[in-house]
C-alpha cells in the first residue's frame, strides 16, 4: 500500500535530507514489533519474568514493557487468559508513563477504548483509587470494558459520555486526565497499512485538529488544581502535537508544560512550532526507537485550591436475606466475601468503587465489579468476579498446568473429567493455572461442567 504523496511531501519539507530519507526507508519497511506490558496487579515484573517461557527484553521508557520473539502467539497462552499481561505497541506505553498515576487518586481516562491505557493506569495504581474510563463509541465501550475486567481491576467507572458532558459533571475533579486523541493515525502507517486510505478519507489532519482541541478544552476544565493533563497521538503531524499544545498553552495560561526525559524517547520539535518551551514534549520516531509513531505532552494545573467535592453514589444496602446465596457461595468455594459497598440492580449484584459519585445524568455502562447474578435463591458467579480474585484465594480450586492439554480445553469452554487432583464433591471451582484465576466450573459426579463464557473461549 502507497504512503500518501501529500504526507511525503510534507515530511519532506520539515525534516532534513538524511533524516528524512533513513525515516521514510524504516515507514516502508514490513516489521511488526512484538511487545507485551506485565499486569503488576498480578504479579511482580521479576516473578513475571521467571514464569514467563519466552526470551523478554525491555522496553526503555517502560519497566513492565518487553519485546518478545516473533512467531509466538501470546493471544493464545493461557497466562494472556488469566490477564498477566496486555499485548501492546512498546509506543504506546509512553503516555501513560508519563501520566505517573498514583495510588488513591481520581484519574480519568477520556479517550479510553479499546483499554490498553486503562489496564496500564490500572495495574499502576494497583487498582487503588478510583479509574473513570470514557468513550464515546457504545460499541468500543464494550471492548474496553473487557480488557479491564481480564487485568482484574475494580474501582473503575466505565461511561459512554460526550466529553463535554463530563466536564460539566466533574469541574475540577481529576487529579490525572489522559487524552489519548483521536488522531491521523500517520505513526501506525507500518503497523496498520490500511490507515493510509483513512488518512486521505476520514482520518486527514485538517479534520483531527478541531476535534483534538475540543477534547483539550473539555479534559483542561476537569483538571483539579496542581493536577496532571496528558495530550498523546500516534501521529507525526505536527498541527496535531506540538502546534496543538502550543495553542492549548495560549488559551490556558494555568498550564505549564512539564519536561519528559525517558531513555530511548526524543525530544519534541519545537522548531515547528517556533516556541522552544515545546522541546519539553516528547516523540517516539520509529527510526530511532524500537516502537511506532507516538507523542506525548504533559501539562500541569498550576493553579492552587482543593477539589470540589461531589455527591456520593450511595445507593441503598440489599437486604440481608436477598444476600444469603452470595455468602453461602463464598463458603462453597472457599473464598473472602469482598469488602465494600455491594450493590443489587434487578437480579445482578455489584462491588462498588469506594469513592463512586453521583452519576445522575450521564450514562455509565459499569460501575465497579460485576460479581453475579441472584437467581431463583442462587447465585451464578461472574467471569469478571474470577479474574478480580487474588492469587491462589479459593479453597475448591482446580489448578491446570499452563502448558497442559486440560488448560486449553478448558479455555475453549469444553467439560472436563475429574481426576484425583478434583477437589471431591459436588458443587462450584476456581479454575487457575500457575495459581492465577481463569474462570469458574462446576462439578458434578466425575465431570467438570465448564462455566466459561463463550465470547472470552479461545477460538
Amino acid at each position: 500500500m502507497k504512503i500518501p504523496e501529500e504526507f511525503l511531501t510534507k515530511m519532506e519539507r520539515l525534516m532534513e535530507p538524511e533524516e528524512y530519507h533513513t525515516f521514510i526507508t524504516e515507514l516502508k519497511r514490513k516489521i511488526m514489533i512484538h511487545s507485551l506490558r506485565v499486569n503488576t496487579k498480578k504479579i511482580s515484573v521479576a516473578e513475571f519474568r521467571r514464569i514467563f517461557p519466552y526470551e523478554l527484553t525491555p522496553v526503555p521508557w517502560c519497566a513492565e514493557g518487553f519485546y518478545y520473539p516473533k512467531g509466538v502467539k501470546l493471544s493464545k497462552h493461557p497466562y494472556y487468559y488469566a490477564g498477566l499481561y496486555y499485548l501492546q505497541d512498546p509506543s504506546a506505553m509512553l503516555p501513560v508513563v508519563v501520566l505517573a498515576p498514583q495510588p488513591g487518586e481520581r484519574i480519568l481516562d477520556l479517550c479510553s477504548a479499546p483499554g490498553g491505557k486503562a489496564t496500564q493506569i490500572g495495574a499502576a495504581t494497583n487498582d487503588q483509587g478510583l479509574l473513570w474510563l470514557n468513550d464515546i463509541n457504545p460499541k468500543r465501550t464494550k471492548a474496553l470494558l473487557k480488557n479491564v475486567e481480564n487485568f482484574g481491576l475494580k474501582n473503575i467507572v466505565v461511561t459512554n459520555n460526550q466529553p463535554r458532558e463530563l466536564a460539566a459533571a466533574f469541574p475540577a475533579f481529576f487529579d490525572r486526565v489522559l487524552v489519548d486523541a483521536p488522531c491521523s493515525g500517520e505513526g501506525m502507517f507500518r503497523r496498520e497499512p490500511r490507515l493510509m486510505i483513512a488518512w486521505r478519507r476520514d482520518y486527514h489532519p485538517r479534520v483531527c485538529v478541531p476535534i483534538q482541541a475540543e477534547l483539550l478544552k473539555d479534559a483542561a476544565q476537569m483538571v483539579a488544581p496542581g493536577g496532571r493533563l496528558v495530550y498523546s497521538t500516534c501521529t507525526f503531524s505536527p498541527e496535531e502535537n506540538e502546534l496543538q499544545v502550543k495553542e492549548f498553552l495560549a488559551q490556558h495560561p494555568d498550564f505549564r508544560l512539564v519536561g519528559i526525559d525517558r531513555e530511548g524517547v526524543s525530544l519534541g520539535r519545537a522548531e515547528w512550532a517556533g516556541d522552544v518551551q515545546l522541546r519539553k514534549t516528547a516523540r517516539i520516531w520509529p527510526h530511532r526507537a524500537r516502537g511506532e509513531g507516538q507523542f506525548a505532552a504533559v501539562l500541569e494545573r498550576t493553579t492552587s485550591g482543593e477539589q470540589p467535592e461531589r455527591s456520593v453514589f450511595s445507593p441503598p444496602q440489599p437486604a440481608a436475606s436477598s444476600l444469603e446465596p452470595f455468602w453461602d457461595f463464598c463458603r462453597e468455594v472457599g473464598i473472602a466475601p469482598p469488602s465494600g459497598r455491594l450493590f443489587r440492580e434487578g437480579d445482578d449484584l455489584f462491588l462498588l468503587p469506594t469513592e463512586l459519585p453521583d452519576l445522575t445524568g450521564l450514562n455509565p455502562v459499569r460501575c465497579g465489579l460485576f460479581l453475579g447474578e441472584l437467581r431463583y435463591n442462587r447465585f451464578l458467579p461472574s467471569h469478571p468476579f474470577a479474574l478480580a480474585l487474588e492469587r491462589q484465594e479459593a479453597r475448591r480450586e482446580l489448578a491446570l498446568a499452563p502448558d497442559s492439554p486440560e488448560v486449553i480445553k478448558y479455555l475453549k469452554g469444553e467439560t472436563l473429567l475429574a481426576t484425583a487432583a478434583t477437589p471431591r464433591g459436588n458443587g462450584w471451582l476456581l479454575v487457575t493455572t500457575g495459581g492465577f484465576p481463569l474462570g469458574w466450573a462446576k462439578r458434578v459426579g466425575n465431570l467438570v461442567k465448564n462455566n466459561y463464557p463463550p465470547a472470552w473461549r479461545m477460538k
